[in-house]
């Protein structure tokens, strides 16, 4: 740096009083640069930079009467995108007539169209003969074509057209100004003829410290590089002649974040200001995310170069969000995704987000935007009856409540949804954009800087896309065109600050003047990175058409020499740092070659290789612990037992308790931590408590896990009941199942009207007539995701009706149907009573599906099965208790119909469907089945008398249970487990074992 401050302390000092123009690649680098030169205690009196950009539209304002709109990336993209739309439906492509349209082939194609442009070229000039094929040379050239007609067409401009323009007012130019150049300036083949037409023929050029033995690709005068003084670190790939330097220090880590939290250490050692540091990356990320976070976290100063990524934004994130929700058809749980994340803003007087979870589950909308609508309703009219028939004053006034807070809810979602597109396979692009629009400015939330910059930012990259997006394209590739177009900017850019550490890339470092540098990511997978070509525009290509076109070849060289020459420029400390060590891969990675170089700069060891860098001392923990993480790290990497003291615990009562519960489990015997309870018998015990009946499937879900039976019927712990959008299914099981027990319980009371018995040949029209009408019903209340997944649902249901019909049709020569859906122990109707062997009885409320009379005059109950027949067998009875629907409703019934004992013959659990393959697993009900049950039973209603609330003895059943995220049993020793359901010292138990005999 003290080459280019002498350089412009002799300039000033001979032109004091004429403008001085630095011309840089960058706003950035000409704020460096004049910063370094203040820095040195010089006056920067009329000394301004500016870039070949600001050069050319100062003169078209300047000599243009109506200077036209600059048409930026996002636009250019969008244009393009549109072109090649065109061109592919009008067949007019030859070498992409293969390609599909997509945003990021669009966005590549205009970066190669903006390239081919700023090389001074045009559709009218470029030769289709420097292409790899003629006819790739000639779509490239049709596109351009293409590209200039709609500039013209919608009254716009781009950089290389400005800069054509600007150049014919160069001529006239006759300023008095003084221009200086930064060195290596970075020039396209029109912005150089521009400059050639400005500039007087006497201009300056600012020196950069001299590197060897890094070569420099040649370039024209105007691009080429002044050189200054040589620094100790101008030697680094030329030792033979290095000069001895302590400036330079070597960090490996095995981490990123132990390689970040080292840097941070260090700027605490230092003791000097935070604006007097610099990070540079090689790669931005994870180190980027990494410091933003922890600027957030610890109110840490940060300025990142490059800026932030917009999806660490929650603007950002809102419209990832959007996104998803409008691709899950409006489902729900993406909605309640966003709510929960923060995102979106609630307005003063809605319910708190709690409330609204809450309301929008017990709705039951599942998804669909009708359904929203429609579905609160429902609940508004819900409570609005329970309103009226509430005579008690304070459930009427929680009921207002309710009703108010779901009135808010439905205007609410009625102002949002209109604005939002219709889930269809084909959406307007413009549409889409306009719902993002309304949420980001009536409903985004921000809380920090840079969720308010990027909300400004993405609402003005919109703002200028709406006028060239009306074409209606798939929803994939409107989803695939806002991800691409919008959540890939980066918002917050920003030069370094005073009060501010300094994040950035090394690319832009070398007229930084802080004094403390340090450079992360310096591993050979980060640097030089892979160089591949462009296959839009090869090498090969490039060096046909000419023009100053930059080969890909170079990059790589490119990038070592702006990185070697970043330390020569710079005069304070500098620290290089690498991750060792990929914990994802679980592999060592080597370092970049440049660390290598710095190793033997540093060590004096010229032939050092990679296995001496390997020697580095490097860690999985930082130096100084920053947080709790670093403090259970050092533990771990120390193998160091981190006891926690009992006086800490007593002041954390919920840890203390699941220690001890911790520890309880792990005994053998049964305890309160493994379903041991004191029980409140006069509620829980249906015997004592006649006011409690108790349904089959309660029983069924005891026998088979007491456990889960007390977090549901006990503790009341439910889960929670989401409908989820799923574009490859419509129904679920429990909705499927319902609708097919509907078709059969109306089929059978038609053929009962009729006086008519079920024929396959003659009743096939009926029962698929009822299962359209049923079908057709349950698609306006929860329409399908798409007509494939429902045509495939609607054939399977009418194939599981065939084949009803035709195993009833022979079922009916034996049996007649005489009740469906008998039901007892629900609403206004009395329950059955069943007598346990103790005397004692309890009461049962059901459902029965079908109740059939034989031909001998006995009974027999049907209960249809519309999943799968897992677990049920033609010996099995009982099933450890797990199968006792069909004993129960055959008491239940006599009982209940006041029949003799025995009148119910045998129960039948059937499978009418394509999976079942219409079996019937019949259970007799004799004698031997009664009295086994009727024990059984006993046996249950004593588990839950006593408070015994095991966990299954078998896996098996936890497949499907809706409380694994809460249960414990996962986490059992198969054999503590085992030992605990055979505690002998806790008589009550026996009663389960009991339970589990019965076959």
């Amino acid at each position: 740096m003290k080459s280019l401050v002498e350089q412009l302390v002799t300039i000033h000092t001979n032109f004091p009083f004429q403008e001085k123009i630095i011309i840089s690649d960058s706003y950035t680098v000409g704020a460096q640069m004049l910063e370094a030169f203040t820095n040195h205690g010089h006056k920067a009196i009329n000394l301004t930079y500016k870039t070949v950009n600001d050069l050319a539209e100062e003169l078209i304002e300047l000599h243009h009467p109506d200077p036209k709109e600059l048409v930026n990336e996002t636009i250019g993209s969008q244009l393009v995108y549109t072109i090649l739309l065109q061109l592919k439906e009008n067949h007019s492509l030859r070498y992409f007539n293969k390609m599909e349209i997509t945003a990021s082939f669009s966005q590549a194609m205009y970066q190669i169209l903006h390239t081919i442009r700023l090389a001074d070229y045009t559709s009218a000039t470029l030769n289709s003969n420097a292409f790899l094929t003629e006819d790739k040379g000639e779509d490239i050239k049709l596109i351009i074509a293409e590209y200039e007609a709609l500039l013209l067409s919608y009254q716009r401009t781009d950089y290389a057209e400005n800069l054509r323009l600007a150049k014919q007012y160069a001529t006239s130019n006759t300023s008095n100004s003084i221009y200086i150049l930064q060195s290596n300036l970075s020039l396209t083949h029109l912005e150089e003829e521009f400059l050639y037409a400005l500039l007087p023929e006497q201009t300056y050029k600012l020196p950069l410290q001299q590197v060897f033995g890094v070569k420099v690709p040649e370039k024209t005068s105007l691009r080429s590089i002044m050189w200054g003084e040589p620094t100790p670190l101008s030697y680094l790939y030329d030792l033979d002649h290095k000069i001895d330097t302590d400036k330079i220090t070597l960090f490996a880590a095995k981490t990123e974040e132990v390689e970040m939290n080292h840097i941070l250490h260090k700027i605490k050692e230092s003791q000097t200001k935070i604006d007097n540091h610099v990070i540079y990356y090689t790669n931005r990320e994870p180190y980027v995310t990494y410091f933003y976070h922890l600027s957030q976290k610890v109110d840490l100063p940060i300025t990142f170069g490059e800026g932030l990524p917009v999806l660490t934004t929650r603007p950002g994130r809102l419209i990832a969000g959007m996104l998803q929700w409008i691709a899950s058809n409006y489902s729900v749980n993406g909605f309640l995704d966003m709510l929960h994340e923060g995102l979106i803003h609630i307005e003063e007087g809605m319910p708190s987000g709690i409330k609204i979870t809450n309301i929008l589950r017990k709705a039951s909308i599942g998804w669909g935007k009708k359904r929203y609508i429609s579905q609160l309703t429902e609940e508004i009219n819900r409570l609005e009856k329970k309103l009226e028939e509430e005579i008690e004053e304070k459930k009427a006034e929680y009921y207002q409540e309710k009703l108010n807070q779901v009135n808010l809810l439905q205007k609410w979602f009625v102002k949002l949804l209109n604005k939002m597109p219709a889930y269809k396979e084909e959406l307007n692009y413009q549409e889409c954009l306009n719902g993002i629009v309304f949420v980001l400015k009536n409903y985004c939330r921000t809380s920090s800087v840079a969720d308010s910059v990027a909300k400004t930012e993405l609402l003005e990259e919109i703002q200028k896309l709406l006028p060239y997006c009306a074409e209606k394209l798939s929803r994939f590739k409107v989803f695939e065109k806002i991800n691409d177009l919008l959540l890939s900017i980066n918002v917050l850019k920003s030069s370094a600050k005073p009060g501010y550490l300094h994040v950035t890339s090394y690319e832009y470092g070398i007229y930084e003047t802080r004094d403390f540098v340090y450079i992360v990511g310096l591993d050979s997978r980060k640097f030089p990175g892979g160089v591949n070509e462009n296959p839009l525009l090869l090498d090969a290509e490039r060096n046909h058409l000419g023009n100053g076109l930059n080969v890909n070849e170079h990059k790589g060289q490119e990038k070592l020499y702006n990185l070697v020459q970043l330390f020569a420029q710079h005069e304070g400390e500098i620290s290089l740092s690498y991750c060792n060590f990929t914990v994802h891969e679980n592999r060592v990675v080597h370092p970049a070659h440049v660390f290598l170089q710095a190793y033997r700069l540093t060590n004096g060891k010229p032939d050092a290789d990679f296995e001496d860098v390997a020697m580095l001392p490097s860690s999985f923990i930082s130096q100084e612990l920053s947080n709790e993480k670093d403090y259970w790290a050092q533990k771990i990497v120390a193998e160091e037992m981190a006891k926690v003291e009992d006086d800490l615990l007593s002041q954390f009562k919920h840890l203390e308790a699941g220690i001890q519960a911790l520890n309880m489990r792990k005994e053998t015997i049964f305890t309160e931590f493994d379903g041991k309870m004191e029980i409140d018998q006069d509620y829980f015990d249906p015997r004592i408590n006649k006011d409690r009946s108790i349904t089959a499937g309660r029983l069924e879900t005891l026998a088979k896990c007491p456990y889960s039976y007390f977090l549901r019927e006990v503790l009341g712990v439910q889960p929670v009941e989401e409908i989820t959008f799923n574009p490859n299914k419509w129904l679920d099981a429990a909705t499927r199942g319902s609708m097919l027990h509907s078709i059969f319980e109306t089929f059978y009371k038609t053929l009962q009207e009729r006086e008519e018995k079920p024929s396959f040949s003659k009743h096939q029209e009926t029962i698929l007539t009822i299962a359209e009408d049923h079908i057709q019903l349950e698609r306006e209340i929860s329409p399908p995701p798409n007509e494939r997944v429902f045509e495939l649902e609607e054939t399977d249901i009418i194939e599981c009706c065939r084949i009803f019909l035709k195993e009833e049709d022979q079922h009916s020569e034996n049996y007649n149907a005489l009740h469906f859906e008998y039901t007892f122990g629900i609403g206004e109707i009395d329950p059955a009573e069943i007598t346990l062997p103790s005397g004692q009885s309890i009461k049962i409320a059901g459902k029965i599906d079908r109740v059939d009379e034989t031909s001998s005059g006995k009974w027999h109950i049907v209960d249809y099965k519309t999943g799968s027949s897992y677990g049920y067998s033609k010996h099995g009875v009982f099933n450890g208790g797990r199968q006792l629907q069909h004993f129960i409703y055959a008491l239940a019934i006599e009982q209940h119909l006041k029949m003799e004992t025995g009148s119910v013959e045998e129960s039948a659990y059937y499978f009418p469907t394509v999976k079942g393959l219409a079996q019937r697993f019949v259970r007799k009900q004799d004698e031997q089945v009664r009295n086994q049950g009727l024990t059984l039973l006993e046996n249950l209603i004593e588990l839950i008398s006593q408070g015994v609330f095991p966990m299954t003895d078998d896996e098996n059943d936890c497949k499907f249970c809706e409380f694994q995220s809460v249960c414990q049993r996962k986490f059992y020793d198969a054999d503590t487990l085992s030992a605990k359901h055979s505690d002998k010292t806790y008589e009550p138990l026996r009663q389960f074992l009991g339970v589990r005999a019965h076959d």
